[in-house]
Protein backbone atom coordinates (compact mmCIF):
# COMPACT_ATOMS: atom_id res chain seq x y z
CA UNK A 1 0.00 0.00 0.00
CA UNK A 2 0.97 3.38 -0.41
CA UNK A 3 1.12 5.88 2.59
CA UNK A 4 1.30 9.65 3.07
CA UNK A 5 1.96 12.00 5.88
CA UNK A 6 -0.79 14.60 5.63
CA UNK A 7 -1.72 18.22 7.60
CA UNK A 8 -4.00 17.39 9.71
CA UNK A 9 -6.73 19.98 10.93
CA UNK A 10 -7.00 19.72 14.88
CA UNK A 11 -8.77 21.40 17.73
CA UNK A 12 -7.05 24.37 18.71
CA UNK A 13 -6.44 23.40 22.69
CA UNK A 14 -5.45 27.15 22.88
CA UNK A 15 -9.22 27.99 22.36
CA UNK A 16 -11.28 24.78 23.49
CA UNK A 17 -11.18 21.11 25.52
CA UNK A 18 -9.80 19.05 22.26
CA UNK A 19 -10.14 15.91 24.38
CA UNK A 20 -13.91 16.73 25.10
CA UNK A 21 -14.81 17.21 21.41
CA UNK A 22 -13.91 13.54 20.17
CA UNK A 23 -17.27 11.63 19.37
CA UNK A 24 -18.10 7.66 18.60
CA UNK A 25 -17.90 7.05 15.14
CA UNK A 26 -21.19 8.42 13.00
CA UNK A 27 -22.36 5.05 12.42
CA UNK A 28 -22.29 4.20 16.55
CA UNK A 29 -24.64 7.51 17.18
CA UNK A 30 -28.57 7.51 17.13
CA UNK A 31 -30.50 10.92 17.77
CA UNK A 32 -30.58 10.80 21.20
CA UNK A 33 -26.68 10.08 21.80
CA UNK A 34 -26.36 13.05 18.67
CA UNK A 35 -28.64 15.35 20.42
CA UNK A 36 -26.65 14.18 24.34
CA UNK A 37 -23.59 15.40 22.30
CA UNK A 38 -24.83 18.33 20.44
CA UNK A 39 -25.61 20.04 24.09
CA UNK A 40 -22.40 19.17 25.10
CA UNK A 41 -20.09 21.83 23.32
CA UNK A 42 -21.32 23.90 20.62
CA UNK A 43 -17.66 22.64 18.80
CA UNK A 44 -18.58 18.35 19.36
CA UNK A 45 -17.53 16.85 16.63
CA UNK A 46 -20.19 14.90 16.58
CA UNK A 47 -21.85 18.18 15.00
CA UNK A 48 -20.18 17.66 11.66
CA UNK A 49 -20.02 14.16 11.76
CA UNK A 50 -23.96 13.49 12.88
CA UNK A 51 -25.57 16.93 11.71
CA UNK A 52 -28.64 18.19 12.42
CA UNK A 53 -29.64 20.29 9.67
CA UNK A 54 -31.48 23.77 9.96
CA UNK A 55 -34.50 25.10 8.82
CA UNK A 56 -33.39 26.01 4.94
CA UNK A 57 -30.19 23.98 5.01
CA UNK A 58 -29.51 19.90 4.64
CA UNK A 59 -27.94 18.05 7.55
CA UNK A 60 -24.42 17.42 5.11
CA UNK A 61 -24.62 21.60 4.28
CA UNK A 62 -24.64 22.56 7.93
CA UNK A 63 -21.75 20.39 8.62
CA UNK A 64 -19.46 21.82 5.74
CA UNK A 65 -20.74 25.04 7.15
CA UNK A 66 -20.09 24.35 10.88
CA UNK A 67 -16.33 23.53 9.74
CA UNK A 68 -15.62 26.47 7.62
CA UNK A 69 -17.00 28.71 11.12
CA UNK A 70 -14.66 26.70 12.95
CA UNK A 71 -11.72 27.54 10.98
CA UNK A 72 -12.53 31.19 10.70
CA UNK A 73 -13.03 31.40 14.42
CA UNK A 74 -9.47 29.82 15.14
CA UNK A 75 -11.41 26.50 17.35
CA UNK A 76 -9.70 24.49 14.40
CA UNK A 77 -6.21 24.49 13.21
CA UNK A 78 -4.10 22.82 10.87
CA UNK A 79 -0.79 21.82 11.19
CA UNK A 80 1.99 23.27 9.33
CA UNK A 81 3.87 19.90 8.41
CA UNK A 82 2.86 17.03 7.07
CA UNK A 83 2.88 14.47 9.95
CA UNK A 84 1.66 10.86 10.83
CA UNK A 85 -0.28 10.21 13.90
CA UNK A 86 0.38 7.56 16.21
CA UNK A 87 -2.72 6.90 18.17
CA UNK A 88 -2.88 4.79 21.58
CA UNK A 89 -6.12 3.19 22.67
CA UNK A 90 -5.32 1.69 26.30
CA UNK A 91 -7.76 0.17 28.56
CA UNK A 92 -9.01 0.14 31.84
CA UNK A 93 -6.78 -3.31 32.00
CA UNK A 94 -3.57 -1.51 30.81
CA UNK A 95 -3.69 -2.95 27.77
CA UNK A 96 -2.80 -0.74 24.70
CA UNK A 97 -3.82 -1.47 21.12
CA UNK A 98 -1.91 0.94 18.92
CA UNK A 99 -2.49 2.26 15.27
CA UNK A 100 -0.55 4.55 12.86
CA UNK A 101 -2.63 7.23 11.56
CA UNK A 102 -2.08 8.38 7.96
CA UNK A 103 -3.22 8.61 4.56
CA UNK A 104 -3.86 5.37 2.32
CA UNK A 105 -4.19 5.59 -1.42
CA UNK A 106 -7.35 4.65 -3.03
CA UNK A 107 -7.28 5.99 -6.58
CA UNK A 108 -7.94 3.68 -9.43
CA UNK A 109 -5.41 0.68 -9.66
CA UNK A 110 -4.83 0.83 -5.88
CA UNK A 111 -7.64 -1.70 -5.28
CA UNK A 112 -5.42 -4.59 -4.66
CA UNK A 113 -3.78 -2.82 -1.79
CA UNK A 114 -6.66 -3.25 -0.07
CA UNK A 115 -8.99 -6.55 1.53
CA UNK A 116 -12.02 -6.14 2.11
CA UNK A 117 -14.07 -8.45 3.87
CA UNK A 118 -18.31 -7.20 3.94
CA UNK A 119 -21.20 -6.56 1.70
CA UNK A 120 -22.25 -2.89 1.56
CA UNK A 121 -25.62 -1.05 1.20
CA UNK A 122 -25.64 1.13 -2.10
CA UNK A 123 -27.79 3.97 0.28
CA UNK A 124 -24.99 4.06 2.70
CA UNK A 125 -22.44 4.86 0.39
CA UNK A 126 -24.25 7.37 -1.32
CA UNK A 127 -24.90 9.27 1.90
CA UNK A 128 -21.49 9.40 3.16
CA UNK A 129 -20.30 10.30 -0.60
CA UNK A 130 -23.21 13.61 -0.86
CA UNK A 131 -21.41 14.86 1.98
CA UNK A 132 -17.78 14.48 1.17
CA UNK A 133 -18.69 16.43 -2.11
CA UNK A 134 -19.86 19.25 -0.48
CA UNK A 135 -17.35 19.37 2.06
CA UNK A 136 -14.60 17.70 0.84
CA UNK A 137 -13.00 17.06 3.94
CA UNK A 138 -11.79 13.33 5.38
CA UNK A 139 -13.56 13.57 8.41
CA UNK A 140 -12.69 10.31 10.45
CA UNK A 141 -10.55 7.74 9.96
CA UNK A 142 -11.27 3.99 9.10
CA UNK A 143 -9.90 1.01 10.72
CA UNK A 144 -7.36 -0.95 8.63
CA UNK A 145 -5.16 -4.16 9.96
CA UNK A 146 -2.07 -3.95 7.86
CA UNK A 147 -0.34 -7.43 7.36
CA UNK A 148 2.94 -7.09 9.60
CA UNK A 149 6.49 -8.75 10.22
CA UNK A 150 6.28 -7.04 13.74
CA UNK A 151 7.67 -3.97 12.38
CA UNK A 152 4.50 -1.72 12.23
CA UNK A 153 3.83 -2.98 15.89
CA UNK A 154 7.34 -2.55 17.28
CA UNK A 155 7.75 1.58 15.72
CA UNK A 156 4.12 2.68 17.80
CA UNK A 157 5.28 0.86 20.60
CA UNK A 158 8.32 3.46 20.18
CA UNK A 159 6.41 6.36 18.91
CA UNK A 160 3.44 5.50 21.85
CA UNK A 161 6.03 5.04 24.74
CA UNK A 162 7.46 8.63 24.96
CA UNK A 163 10.00 9.17 22.37
CA UNK A 164 7.33 11.63 20.51
CA UNK A 165 6.71 13.20 23.35
CA UNK A 166 3.71 13.76 24.81
CA UNK A 167 0.67 13.03 23.11
CA UNK A 168 -1.22 16.05 21.71
CA UNK A 169 -4.70 14.70 22.94
CA UNK A 170 -5.63 12.70 25.20
CA UNK A 171 -9.75 11.75 25.19
CA UNK A 172 -11.27 9.15 28.27
CA UNK A 173 -14.23 7.65 26.83
CA UNK A 174 -17.38 8.27 29.25
CA UNK A 175 -18.52 4.64 28.13
CA UNK A 176 -15.83 2.29 28.10
CA UNK A 177 -12.96 4.01 30.13
CA UNK A 178 -10.55 3.74 27.11
CA UNK A 179 -8.02 6.80 27.02
CA UNK A 180 -7.15 7.54 23.53
CA UNK A 181 -3.88 9.28 22.75
CA UNK A 182 -2.75 11.04 19.57
CA UNK A 183 0.56 11.59 18.85
CA UNK A 184 2.47 13.55 16.06
CA UNK A 185 5.62 12.28 13.81
CA UNK A 186 7.13 15.18 11.62
CA UNK A 187 10.91 13.50 10.94
CA UNK A 188 10.77 12.29 7.23
CA UNK A 189 12.92 9.58 7.80
CA UNK A 190 10.52 8.20 11.05
CA UNK A 191 7.83 9.04 7.97
CA UNK A 192 9.84 6.83 5.50
CA UNK A 193 10.35 4.10 8.47
CA UNK A 194 6.84 3.66 8.64
CA UNK A 195 6.16 3.85 4.69
CA UNK A 196 8.96 1.05 4.36
CA UNK A 197 7.44 -1.43 6.55
CA UNK A 198 4.21 -1.44 4.93
CA UNK A 199 5.58 -1.24 1.23
CA UNK A 200 4.01 -4.53 -0.30
CA UNK A 201 1.97 -5.14 2.75
CA UNK A 202 -2.23 -5.43 2.02
CA UNK A 203 -4.53 -4.19 4.92
CA UNK A 204 -7.92 -5.84 5.83
CA UNK A 205 -10.54 -3.42 6.22
CA UNK A 206 -11.72 -3.76 9.66
CA UNK A 207 -14.40 -0.87 10.29
CA UNK A 208 -15.02 1.60 7.16
CA UNK A 209 -16.07 -0.47 4.40
CA UNK A 210 -18.40 2.17 3.01
CA UNK A 211 -15.91 4.88 3.82
CA UNK A 212 -13.58 3.21 1.68
CA UNK A 213 -15.75 3.11 -1.27
CA UNK A 214 -16.86 6.49 -0.72
CA UNK A 215 -13.38 6.97 -0.88
CA UNK A 216 -12.59 4.86 -3.70
CA UNK A 217 -15.62 6.47 -6.27
CA UNK A 218 -14.85 10.07 -4.89
CA UNK A 219 -11.33 9.78 -6.38
CA UNK A 220 -12.27 7.91 -9.43
CA UNK A 221 -14.84 10.72 -10.30
CA UNK A 222 -12.90 13.65 -9.48
CA UNK A 223 -10.08 12.19 -11.14
CA UNK A 224 -8.02 12.76 -8.43
CA UNK A 225 -4.24 12.63 -9.19
CA UNK A 226 -1.73 10.15 -7.46
CA UNK A 227 -0.35 11.97 -4.18
CA UNK A 228 -2.87 14.47 -3.36
CA UNK A 229 -5.66 14.01 -0.38
CA UNK A 230 -8.13 13.39 -2.61
CA UNK A 231 -7.16 10.24 -3.73
CA UNK A 232 -6.94 9.19 -0.94
CA UNK A 233 -8.85 7.65 2.75
CA UNK A 234 -7.47 8.61 6.30
CA UNK A 235 -6.77 5.59 7.93
CA UNK A 236 -5.63 4.15 11.17
CA UNK A 237 -3.65 1.18 10.72
CA UNK A 238 -2.88 -1.47 13.37
CA UNK A 239 -0.89 -4.81 12.86
CA UNK A 240 -3.03 -7.51 12.09
CA UNK A 241 -1.16 -9.60 15.07
CA UNK A 242 -1.42 -7.06 17.82
CA UNK A 243 -2.29 -9.04 20.89
CA UNK A 244 -4.72 -6.42 21.76
CA UNK A 245 -7.36 -7.11 18.83
CA UNK A 246 -10.68 -8.13 20.09
CA UNK A 247 -12.87 -9.09 17.44
CA UNK A 248 -16.84 -9.24 19.17
CA UNK A 249 -19.84 -10.78 17.64
CA UNK A 250 -23.09 -8.65 16.53
CA UNK A 251 -26.33 -10.61 17.54
CA UNK A 252 -29.18 -11.45 14.49
CA UNK A 253 -33.04 -10.97 15.32
CA UNK A 254 -34.62 -13.06 12.05
CA UNK A 255 -37.90 -10.69 11.45
CA UNK A 256 -39.80 -12.31 8.58
CA UNK A 257 -41.28 -16.06 9.31
CA UNK A 258 -39.00 -18.70 10.07
CA UNK A 259 -39.80 -22.44 8.83
CA UNK A 260 -38.24 -24.66 11.08
CA UNK A 261 -39.37 -27.93 9.88
CA UNK A 262 -36.35 -28.38 7.71
CA UNK A 263 -33.89 -28.10 10.65
CA UNK A 264 -34.90 -31.18 11.65
CA UNK A 265 -32.65 -32.98 9.33
CA UNK A 266 -29.41 -30.60 9.65
CA UNK A 267 -26.55 -32.27 11.13
CA UNK A 268 -26.79 -29.96 14.69
CA UNK A 269 -25.92 -31.13 18.14
CA UNK A 270 -28.44 -29.13 20.18
CA UNK A 271 -28.45 -28.38 24.01
CA UNK A 272 -31.25 -26.51 26.35
CA UNK A 273 -30.08 -23.33 27.88
CA UNK A 274 -31.70 -23.02 31.44
CA UNK A 275 -30.90 -19.07 31.11
CA UNK A 276 -33.14 -16.62 29.30
CA UNK A 277 -30.51 -13.38 30.11
CA UNK A 278 -28.72 -12.13 27.34
CA UNK A 279 -25.19 -11.62 28.99
CA UNK A 280 -25.46 -15.21 30.13
CA UNK A 281 -26.21 -16.69 26.80
CA UNK A 282 -23.85 -15.12 24.80
CA UNK A 283 -21.21 -16.52 27.56
CA UNK A 284 -22.09 -19.54 26.77
CA UNK A 285 -21.95 -19.40 23.01
CA UNK A 286 -18.78 -17.59 23.34
CA UNK A 287 -17.34 -20.92 25.74
CA UNK A 288 -18.76 -23.46 23.65
CA UNK A 289 -17.05 -25.73 21.58
CA UNK A 290 -16.88 -23.80 18.02
CA UNK A 291 -18.79 -23.49 15.34
CA UNK A 292 -21.78 -23.20 17.61
CA UNK A 293 -24.27 -20.43 18.10
CA UNK A 294 -27.33 -20.25 20.40
CA UNK A 295 -31.13 -19.97 18.52
CA UNK A 296 -34.38 -18.59 20.44
CA UNK A 297 -37.33 -18.93 18.58
CA UNK A 298 -40.62 -16.59 19.11
CA UNK A 299 -43.13 -18.54 21.69
CA UNK A 300 -39.89 -20.68 23.16
CA UNK A 301 -39.31 -20.48 26.74
CA UNK A 302 -34.99 -20.56 26.59
CA UNK A 303 -32.80 -20.92 23.86
CA UNK A 304 -30.75 -23.86 22.38
CA UNK A 305 -27.42 -24.43 21.71
CA UNK A 306 -26.61 -25.06 18.38
CA UNK A 307 -22.80 -27.01 17.39
CA UNK A 308 -22.83 -26.92 13.62
CA UNK A 309 -21.26 -29.22 11.31
CA UNK A 310 -19.67 -27.34 8.42
CA UNK A 311 -19.26 -30.03 6.21
CA UNK A 312 -22.80 -29.99 5.85
CA UNK A 313 -22.49 -26.37 4.08
CA UNK A 314 -22.82 -25.77 0.76
CA UNK A 315 -19.64 -26.00 -0.91
CA UNK A 316 -19.43 -22.34 -2.05
CA UNK A 317 -19.72 -20.99 1.66
CA UNK A 318 -17.25 -18.03 1.42
CA UNK A 319 -14.11 -18.67 4.28
CA UNK A 320 -14.50 -22.28 4.36
CA UNK A 321 -11.02 -22.68 6.18
CA UNK A 322 -12.25 -20.43 9.43
CA UNK A 323 -16.26 -21.80 9.80
CA UNK A 324 -17.63 -18.47 11.24
CA UNK A 325 -20.83 -19.23 12.69
CA UNK A 326 -22.04 -15.89 11.07
CA UNK A 327 -20.89 -17.46 8.13
CA UNK A 328 -22.85 -20.54 8.58
CA UNK A 329 -25.75 -19.04 9.80
CA UNK A 330 -26.53 -16.93 6.78
CA UNK A 331 -25.11 -19.05 4.11
CA UNK A 332 -26.42 -22.26 5.66
CA UNK A 333 -28.90 -22.81 8.13
CA UNK A 334 -31.20 -19.30 7.17
CA UNK A 335 -31.07 -20.75 3.29
CA UNK A 336 -32.13 -23.73 4.88
CA UNK A 337 -35.46 -22.41 6.43
CA UNK A 338 -36.79 -20.37 3.39
CA UNK A 339 -34.76 -17.11 4.63
CA UNK A 340 -32.25 -16.61 1.98
CA UNK A 341 -28.89 -15.06 1.73
CA UNK A 342 -29.79 -11.25 0.66
CA UNK A 343 -31.91 -11.48 3.80
CA UNK A 344 -28.53 -10.23 5.70
CA UNK A 345 -29.04 -6.65 3.46
CA UNK A 346 -32.48 -5.84 3.14
CA UNK A 347 -33.99 -5.16 6.18
CA UNK A 348 -35.13 -8.62 7.01
CA UNK A 349 -32.10 -8.89 9.78
CA UNK A 350 -31.90 -6.48 12.85
CA UNK A 351 -27.83 -6.39 14.25
CA UNK A 352 -27.63 -5.66 17.61
CA UNK A 353 -24.00 -5.69 19.83
CA UNK A 354 -25.86 -6.00 23.18
CA UNK A 355 -27.76 -9.92 23.57
CA UNK A 356 -29.93 -7.95 25.87
CA UNK A 357 -31.22 -6.13 22.77
CA UNK A 358 -31.90 -9.51 21.25
CA UNK A 359 -34.25 -10.47 24.05
CA UNK A 360 -36.08 -7.40 24.45
CA UNK A 361 -37.18 -7.85 20.61
CA UNK A 362 -37.62 -11.49 21.48
CA UNK A 363 -40.20 -10.39 24.52
CA UNK A 364 -41.84 -7.48 22.27
CA UNK A 365 -42.44 -9.90 19.30
CA UNK A 366 -40.43 -7.87 17.36
CA UNK A 367 -38.65 -10.65 15.75
CA UNK A 368 -39.41 -14.33 14.86
CA UNK A 369 -35.72 -15.67 16.27
CA UNK A 370 -32.85 -14.36 17.78
CA UNK A 371 -29.38 -15.74 17.22
CA UNK A 372 -26.71 -15.10 19.39
CA UNK A 373 -22.92 -15.26 17.73
CA UNK A 374 -19.80 -16.19 19.53
CA UNK A 375 -16.38 -13.15 19.13
CA UNK A 376 -13.79 -14.07 16.39
CA UNK A 377 -10.05 -14.79 16.82
CA UNK A 378 -7.86 -12.47 15.05
CA UNK A 379 -6.66 -15.57 13.39
CA UNK A 380 -10.08 -17.03 12.05
CA UNK A 381 -10.71 -13.30 10.84
CA UNK A 382 -7.85 -13.71 8.73
CA UNK A 383 -8.37 -17.47 7.47
CA UNK A 384 -12.05 -16.73 6.96
CA UNK A 385 -10.97 -13.86 4.47
CA UNK A 386 -7.35 -14.12 2.97
CA UNK A 387 -8.93 -15.29 0.03
CA UNK A 388 -11.32 -12.64 -1.13
CA UNK A 389 -14.01 -13.97 0.54
CA UNK A 390 -16.70 -11.20 1.64
CA UNK A 391 -18.82 -12.37 5.07
CA UNK A 392 -22.30 -11.06 5.53
CA UNK A 393 -22.55 -7.59 6.92
CA UNK A 394 -21.80 -7.19 10.44
CA UNK A 395 -19.92 -10.45 11.01
CA UNK A 396 -17.13 -8.49 12.93
CA UNK A 397 -16.90 -5.74 15.88
CA UNK A 398 -13.56 -5.09 16.36
CA UNK A 399 -12.91 -3.58 19.51
CA UNK A 400 -12.05 -1.11 21.00
CA UNK A 401 -13.67 1.46 18.49
CA UNK A 402 -11.92 4.65 17.53
CA UNK A 403 -12.99 7.84 18.41
CA UNK A 404 -13.45 11.09 15.77
CA UNK A 405 -12.43 14.28 16.52
CA UNK A 406 -8.74 13.40 17.11
CA UNK A 407 -7.27 14.80 13.59
CA UNK A 408 -8.93 15.00 10.16
CA UNK A 409 -8.20 15.91 6.46
CA UNK A 410 -8.95 18.77 4.24
CA UNK A 411 -8.84 17.60 0.67
CA UNK A 412 -6.43 20.65 -0.08
CA UNK A 413 -4.12 19.43 2.37
CA UNK A 414 -0.01 19.36 1.22
CA UNK A 415 0.34 15.41 1.47
CA UNK A 416 3.99 13.84 1.03
CA UNK A 417 4.42 9.80 0.26
CA UNK A 418 6.35 8.08 3.14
Amino acid sequence: MKLYAFQGYRYNSAVVDAAAQAAPPFDQIDETLRDRLHAHSPYQFARVTKPAGDEGTTPHERSAALHREWLEQGVVTRDETPSVYPYAITQPDGSSRLGLCALVGVEPGREGDLWPHEQTVAKSIAERLDLLRLSRIDIEPVFYLAEDDGTLERLLAEDCGGTSGDALVGHTDPWTGDVHSLYRITDRERIAAYAEALTGARAAIADGHHRTQVAQTYAAEQDAASGTAGACKMVVLTSLASANLRIDPVHRGVRVPVDREPMSALPLVREPLETTEGDEIAARVAAAAQPALAVWFQGDEAPELWTLDPDAAPADTPGRKANLPAVLLHHHLLKTTGVPIESATDGSIAYEADPEEIVALLKNSKITAGVFLPPMTPKQFALATEDGDLLPPKSTRFLPKLVSGLVWCGHDAEIVPG
